[in-house]
C-alpha cells in the first residue's frame, strides 16, 4: 500500500536542503501550518489514516520541517502524529521565502498522488502567492480547533513567485497550456464551470474557452448533459456572431445567429428545470444522464 507522503529528502544534492536543515531542541506546542504549506491540498481521511498506522508502527521517519514558527512541510505527518500518540521530531528550514516556496513545490507536487489538475491549481495558487507578507500573532488554539484554525496572515505587497521556477520545482508534469487554462477558469469562470472542472465533468482547456462567455451561459454549460460538446458548441456559436471588419455580417451569419439563439434558450430552459427538480430527480440525472449510468432508474414521477 502507498501512503500519502510530505517526506523531505534532506540530503538531494540538486536542492542543497541539508545544509539548510537544522535541528530544533525546543519545538513550539503543536505549531500550525504555515500559509505556503496550505498551498499544496491536504491528506484526504483515508491517506492520513493510512500514514497514521505507518508512523504507530514505524514510528516518524521524516522530520517536520518548520519556518517562521510555522510547519512549512509535514502537516499531515503531525496530524497522524497526534493520532499515533507519537512525539514528533522538527528541524528548521533556514533557506529564504522564495526557497521555502519552491521546496513545498518540489517535495509535495512531485511525490503526492495528485492529478493534473490539482497540480495545476497548486502551481496557480503558488505563483499567486505573496512572498512581501507579515505573520501576524497567531490565533490562540480552543480544544475543538484544528491546528489549521492558528495560521494568520497579511498580504503586503504584490506577487514575486517566479512561474518558471516554480515549474521546474513541480518536475514540469502538467504543460503551460494547462496551467494558462487553469489561471483563465479560476479568475473568469463563474463558480458552477468551476466546480465543473473539479469534479471532472468538463476539461479545464475546454472550460477556459468557455469564460470568455456571459455569466448565465457559463452556468448553463456546467449543468448540461454533456458540457465539453456545449462549451465548444457555444464557443464557436459566438466566434462566428462577431461581424466582420467593416460591420458586415458574415456569410450565412443569419443562421448562426438562429442557431446561436436556439441553443441559448435551451440552455436556459435546462437550467430553469434544474433549479425546480427535487433531489431525487437531480440524483437521476447525474447517474443515468451526465455519467450514462445504468444503475440509477428513473425517478418516480
Amino acid at each position: 500500500m502507498q501512503l500519502v507522503s510530505e517526506s523531505l529528502e534532506l540530503h538531494t544534492p540538486e536542492q542543497n536542503t541539508a545544509t539548510e536543515l537544522k535541528p530544533i531542541n525546543n519545538p513550539p506546542a503543536r505549531p500550525a501550518p504555515h500559509p505556503i504549506c496550505l498551498l499544496i491540498p491536504s491528506a484526504d481521511e483515508d491517506e492520513l489514516q493510512d500514514l497514521t498506522d505507518d508512523i504507530r508502527a514505524h514510528g516518524l521517519i521524516a522530520p517536520i520541517v518548520l519556518f517562521e514558527g510555522m510547519i512549512l512541510d509535514g502537516r499531515n505527518r503531525a496530524a497522524a502524529c497526534e493520532r499515533a500518540g507519537i512525539a514528533p521530531r522538527y528541524v528548521s528550514f533556514e533557506g529564504g521565502r522564495e526557497d521555502a516556496l519552491i521546496l513545498v513545490v518540489s517535495h509535495n507536487l512531485k511525490r503526492r498522488h495528485l492529478t493534473k489538475q490539482a497540480i495545476a491549481d497548486a502551481l496557480v495558487a503558488a505563483e499567486d502567492f505573496s512572498l512581501h507578507y507579515m505573520l501576524a500573532e497567531p490565533v490562540a488554539a480552543t480544544a475543538t480547533d484544528g491546528p489549521e484554525a492558528q495560521s494568520v496572515i497579511k498580504i503586503t505587497e504584490p506577487k514575486t513567485a517566479s512561474s518558471r521556477k516554480l515549474a521546474q520545482a513541480a518536475g514540469r508534469v502538467v504543460s503551460h497550456v494547462m496551467i494558462a487554462a487553469t489561471r483563465k477558469v479560476k479568475e473568469k469562470g463563474e463558480p458552477e464551470l468551476q466546480e465543473a472542472v473539479k469534479r471532472g465533468r468538463i476539461g479545464v482547456q475546454d472550460a477556459a474557452k468557455a469564460a470568455d462567455l456571459p455569466p448565465e451561459q457559463q452556468k448553463a454549460i456546467a449543468v448540461s448533459p454533456k458540457p465539453r460538446r456545449a462549451a465548444a458548441e457555444a464557443a464557436e456559436a459566438a466566434k462566428s456572431a462577431v461581424p466582420r471588419a467593416g460591420g458586415a455580417a458574415p456569410r450565412g451569419g443569419t443562421d448562426r445567429h438562429a442557431a446561436l439563439r436556439t441553443a441559448w434558450e435551451g440552455a436556459n430552459a435546462l437550467r430553469g428545470l434544474w433549479d425546480t427538480a427535487d433531489d431525487r430527480t437531480k440524483e437521476w440525472f447525474v447517474g443515468t444522464v451526465l455519467f450514462d449510468s445504468d444503475e440509477a432508474g428513473e425517478p418516480a414521477g
